[in-house]
């Protein structure tokens, strides 16, 4: 422990040795500083006391030049308290030598002395001339700081001061300001100095002091009025004495006492004056170590600097040159003046550093000052460094904010202190910035709490560096020092990094807790991230209306700080891609909305109307974290909107920004890394992916790495998207032109637009009405399209297409259609589409047709076939091209089952109707309007557009084929080739066929009879066989089964059998012989009439066959007599008997003849006769 000058300030120690003070009260009577009548050294009262208490002086100096001056300080650092140690008789004599040193005879003689030259040239020459007892060692203080310190006055005063701080009494201005308010408020009396002489009282009153300081900094309950009474005057003087202690550890005689042990215990090394102890021992406030009445003294002298920054001399000498450049003196003025506190100064020199930063910033980024302009003036690092802090010493002593004290003492006194004890280490703040976010009205703070400790969160600047909240930086330490430790070269990197972590496993409740309470004054004052405020400073004042400053230090306009509205107009900013922010705000924007984006509290915009809605819908058992979801999941709902329009604003907006930028939602980002890991890292590395990220985990739900609670994430945002197609950011953008051209009446249902966009896509392409979507459009609506086959929340399925699900749910419920996924709702529907209610099947056509149009749409067909398709098909799946390719003769019957079964029962859809048949209304649509106009004019009538018309337009064109007397196109021809082949594969796919025969396949074609009697390989080959043999009893079927042998003869292709048993022949006999017209059936059967040409066994057999069967079905089904001449010559050269006819046809003709010849003279005979008459 330090009790000597000598080790409490260097100076003295050699002012000493020289002999300039070692001989006050010396035995040679010479005149000494601070001389007394009374010589303590030899007052045999003192002896005991001296031997006791002063044996390091006592050793280090000889008897002989030991001073009464070192003895008095030596016996007053003895003990807790003045009087605590000392003897009776040697206090009283201790006392009798201070008041003769302080008298003003004596000590206007001192100053004399030692002060001469200083009272010649300062501005404490006045103080000489005071004659009020105690008003010249007053004056004599306040000008002591502006002493030369190596001055033999300074050496005198700075020893005189030490005694009179110890007892207020010899302090005359202290006594006439403050002496009514000391018994007033039970600080204890204080004795005026006419009765100094011959009064035996205790000769420190520290505690006095002591005692207005604390009323002073915890008002005590049922005194506020009478603490506010005490006047200005006695407050300076409170203050001003306080001021002067603070420059030492020594002269403040309570904090020195109280701390002494915690002194040598944490800050041994540190040199008395400039606060530099008193700094120190705040630092150790939080040991646990610490004395608890040494931690008691230091927060009310913490409180008091609050009041007074003049206390604070490590920072405001630090500072000079600061505060006087950027206009931050302190202001004279009381504890009514703002600029007089701690805080004001703290702000005013935070603005000046922003502002230099924010300088430095923009010239290293190339940009030029603006004109008239001068360039700031650095801070240097010490005065940086006393800046940290003191803002430290905000967070970690609430008493360190007058307007906190005043304004949260209720607060603080309820939530924070329930045992009465004012919470520890900081806690007091976090406390109240707990209580800050609470939505219960109990539990939330006043107004004028909650803007003192919204001022309080500015001063202590905590984005700027976190270390200065040693609360938060002791919670998150593991993390800081682990994970994060990367990010430790940057302070504000450092809390990113401990945001990106929130809701993590690594996380810990206490450090989540400590860094959202933070985060929540951070999310409504943008000002408070260093980052985003030096990136977007110029554009936030430009566009956002923020201010030019950091802090408004002085605002005589009454200036309205935008606060939060500066931060949400940035986010919206920092996603408008026609008016972009520069690169380097954009990404600070994105980075602060991602990292605030996992809590809806830290958004404040939609907190503050969302406050209702969560109390209502997300107050039971929803984490934190879930909130923002479980908005979405209602504010889509009707009774929502109506409800909470506010609200669901808020929710909207923000909404939109998460389709567009996927990592705004770090549930789903985090939850689904794997798979983004996996399939999507393209995307995600992305500044915005504009929603790419969320189609990707979609298109990604089957894969392993797709956890359960990723999908459950993706599944939300599905169902968001699906309710609202705006939440779509790309479909949105491609296709906003269309559905307000087209579909503007179906709202924001995306179910219904999608039907809209895609009755839009089919009309054009297939019935070529109505303008076209736009390219990115068609892309576009094929992904939503797909998005909402495969989704598969079955939950919520009704939002897929609410009007889809509304209409088929009577059927989905008698047809036991699983629910599994929405793809395979509609599948089962499909399959059962002739049970249907009319509405019901409207709603799957319309589906049907699109993919019937785009097969990429239909995801079943596309993922059934994925092997197929790549095996025989290649990579091209454009329009029509995938399943006309998997519809061939020769590939169908060797597709996979699954993929088989699918294309079947496409195939099966097309029948039903010509339209989901685009291949053939395009290139027979000249054929159709010429020939088939009825069903022509049927098909584009928008009538018809939700409503099966049946293979009407196929069906009549086969007819006219059949004829050959009507000319069809070569394409329109394929096309209906194409038709009738598939028929061989399934005899369903000829619907007039089937319907005739649905009766009399199971009894002649059954599956069972087929497979027994392995002669044919399709039911029509089977039913052709019967009908050969007049096994086929019912008519109507007996006709369809002629008419398809009919259509058979145009061409050899077209009966799969009959060319697969010839096709050897075929090509040897007929190579040069065109198809079609029956030529290549005509060669074949010439053939087969000539002896001399070989036909193989197989084919003769056929064609012998064959030959029956078309005689039967000219029988059967009668054949159309042409309507001219031309008519008869093409039926008859398409005809395979081309031969006998024309054989017959000829033999007629010359028996006409032969008889016109013979009774042509009959004829001439009767003429004769009739003129001879």
């Amino acid at each position: 422990m330090t009790t000597t000058s000598s080790t409490r300030m260097a100076g003295f120690a050699v002012l000493v040795v020289l002999g300039l003070v070692g001989t006050v009260f010396g035995q040679n009577g010479a005149a000494q500083p601070g001389a007394n009548i009374n010589h303590l050294i030899d007052r045999p009262e003192c002896m005991p006391d001296i031997q006791k208490y002063c044996k390091k002086q006592i050793e280090l100096t000889p008897k002989d030049q030991l001073s009464d001056m070192t003895v008095l300080e030596c016996l007053q650092d003895a003990g807790a308290s003045d009087t605590e140690t000392l003897s009776e008789g040697c206090s009283q004599a201790v006392w009798e030598v201070k008041v003769a040193l302080t008298q003003d005879d004596r000590f206007h003689a001192a100053l004399g002395q030692f002060c001469t030259e200083e009272i010649k040239f300062t501005q404490i020459a006045p103080c000489a001339a005071e004659t009020k007892k105690g008003h010249a060692l007053s004056c004599m203080m306040d000008h002591l700081t502006q002493l030369p310190k190596d001055g033999k006055c300074f050496q005198f005063l700075s020893r005189v001061q030490a005694i009179a701080f110890t007892d207020f009494r010899l302090v005359g201005t202290f006594i006439e300001k403050c002496g009514d308010y000391v018994t007033k408020l039970n600080c204890g009396a204080v004795t005026r100095d006419s009765l100094h002489k011959n009064a035996r009282v205790a000769h420190s009153q520290g505690a006095t002091l002591e005692c207005l300081i604390d009323k002073f900094v915890n008002v005590p309950k049922g005194q506020e009025e009478l603490v506010k009474s005490v006047s200005n005057d006695c407050r300076h003087e409170v203050m001003r004495i306080a001021e002067l202690q603070s420059e030492d550890f020594h002269l403040d005689r309570p904090l020195y006492f109280a701390c002494r042990e915690d002194r040598e215990r944490f800050c041994q090394e540190v040199q008395a004056g400039e606060g530099k102890v008193f700094q120190c021992l705040m630092e150790h406030r939080e040991d646990k170590l610490m004395n608890p009445e040494c931690g008691k003294i230091l927060s009310e002298r913490a409180g008091l600097i609050g009041q007074d920054a003049h206390l604070a001399h490590p920072l405001t000498k630090a500072c000079v040159s600061e505060m006087k450049y950027y206009k931050c003196q302190l202001q004279p003025g009381f504890q009514s003046s703002m600029n007089f506190h701690l805080s004001w100064l703290l702000l005013c020199l935070e603005n000046g550093l922003h502002n230099f930063k924010s300088q430095e910033h923009d010239l290293a980024a190339g940009k030029p000052l603006p004109v008239n302009t001068e360039k700031f003036q650095p801070f240097t690092a010490e005065c940086q460094h006393e800046l940290i802090v003191h803002r430290g010493f905000m967070v970690q002593e609430f008493r360190m904010s007058p307007e906190l004290v005043m304004g949260c003492a209720q607060e603080i006194d309820k939530f924070c202190s329930p045992n009465g004890d004012i919470e520890k280490e900081g806690k007091t703040i976090h406390c109240l910035m707990q209580h800050a976010q609470a939505r219960d009205e109990k539990y939330a703070l006043g107004p004028q709490c909650y803007t003192a400790l919204q001022s309080l969160m500015k001063v202590a600047d905590i984005g700027n560096n976190y270390r200065v909240d040693k609360v938060l930086y002791a919670s998150c330490r593991t993390l800081i020092d682990g994970k994060c430790k990367m990010d430790a070269v940057s302070e504000a990197g450092t809390l990113t990094c401990l945001m990106r972590n929130v809701d993590t496993d690594d996380m810990t409740d206490e450090c989540e807790q400590r860094l959202v309470e933070v985060q929540y004054f951070m999310a409504r004052d943008w000002t408070l991230d260093p980052q985003l405020y030096e990136a977007c400073h110029v554009e936030a004042v430009s566009r956002c209306s923020a201010l030019e400053n950091w802090h408004l230090q002085n605002n005589p306009a009454n200036k309205v700080d935008p606060g939060p509205q500066v931060l949400a107009c940035l986010y919206r900013a920092g996603y408008d891609e026609e008016k972009p922010l520069s690169p380097e705000c954009g990404k600070q924007v994105h980075r602060v909305l991602r990292t605030r984006a996992v809590r809806v509290n830290l958004i404040p915009d939609i907190e503050e109307s969302c406050r209702e809605a969560l109390s209502e819908f997300c107050s039971a058992n929803v984490a934190p974290q879930e909130e923002m979801n479980c908005l979405q999941e209602q504010f889509e709902k009707k009774d929502f909107k109506e409800r909470y329009g506010k609200c669901y604003g808020e929710l909207y907006k923000f909404t939109q920004l998460e389709s567009k930028d996927t990592k705004l939602n770090r549930l789903l980002t985090r939850a689904c890394r794997p798979v983004i890991d996996t399939y999507c890292s393209n995307l995600i590395n992305e500044e915005i992916d504009h929603g790419d990220v969320m189609q990707c985990l979609a298109s990604n739900k089957d894969k392993t790495e797709m956890t359960p609670k990723c999908r459950s994430y993706v599944h939300h945002f599905e169902l968001i998207s699906m309710r609202d197609y705006h939440f779509n950011y790309r479909f949105t953008q491609a296709c906003e032109n269309d559905i307000k051209s087209h579909c503007s009446a179906y709202g924001q249902d995306k179910g219904a637009v999608i039907r809209c966009l895609s009755n839009i896509m089919f009309t054009h392409r297939v019935l070529g009405e109505n303008p076209d979507l736009s390219k990115d459009c068609k892309k576009q609506l094929r992904v939503a399209y797909l998005q909402q086959e495969q989704f598969d929340d079955k939950e919520h399925m009704n939002d897929a297409d609410p009007t889809l699900m509304a209409k088929c749910l009577p059927d989905i419920k008698r047809l036991q259609c699983k629910t599994d996924t929405f793809e395979g709702v509609v599948e089962c529907l499909r399959e059962g589409f002739d049970q249907l209610n009319p509405e019901c099947k409207a709603v799957i056509f319309d589906r049907q047709k699109i993919e019937a149009v785009e097969n990429a749409f239909d995801d079943e067909l596309m993922r059934q076939c994925k092997f197929d398709l790549k095996k025989f098909c290649g990579a091209t799946t454009e329009g029509d091209t995938a399943l006309r390719c998997l519809t061939n003769t020769k590939i169908i019957r060797v597709l996979q089952p699954g993929c088989q079964k699918i294309v079947r029962e496409r195939l099966r859809e097309q029948s039903r109707d010509d339209r989901l048949r685009p291949g053939l209304l395009q290139v027979c649509d000249a054929d159709a309007r010429t020939h088939c106009s009825e069903a022509y004019n049927k098909v584009h009538s928008q009538t018809y557009s939700e409503q099966q018309l049946g293979a009407i337009v196929s069906a009549c064109l086969r007819e006219k084929l059949a004829r050959y007397n009507v000319p069809i196109s070569p394409p329109c021809k394929s096309e209906l080739s194409i038709i009738i082949l598939e028929a061989e594969f399934d005899v369903q796919l000829d619907p007039m066929l089937y319907k005739a025969c649905k009766n009399v396949i199971p009894i002649h074609c059954s599956n069972k009879i087929m497979k027994e009697g392995a002669r044919f390989d399709t039911v029509l080959e089977c039913l052709k066989a019967d009908f050969y043999t007049s096994q086929i009893q019912d008519q109507e079927c007996a006709k369809q089964i002629a008419r398809v042998t009919q259509e058979a003869l145009v061409d050899i292709h077209l009966d799969p059998s009959l060319h697969e048993a010839c096709s050897v022949d075929m090509n040897r006999l007929c190579r040069d012989v065109p198809p079609g017209q029956s030529r290549i059936i005509t060669c074949l059967m010439d053939a087969l009439d000539v002896p001399r040409v070989t036909i193989s066994d197989v084919c003769r057999t056929k064609l012998v066959e064959r030959k029956k069967l078309w005689n039967v079905a000219a029988q059967t089904g009668s054949f159309v007599l042409p309507a001219s001449l031309s008519g008869i010559y093409n039926a008859i050269a398409a005809h395979p008997e081309r031969d006998s006819i024309l054989a017959w046809f000829g033999g007629a003709i010359l028996f006409v003849l032969l008889v016109g010849c013979c009774c042509g003279r009959c004829s001439k005979r009767t003429s004769s006769e009739l003129k001879n008459r």
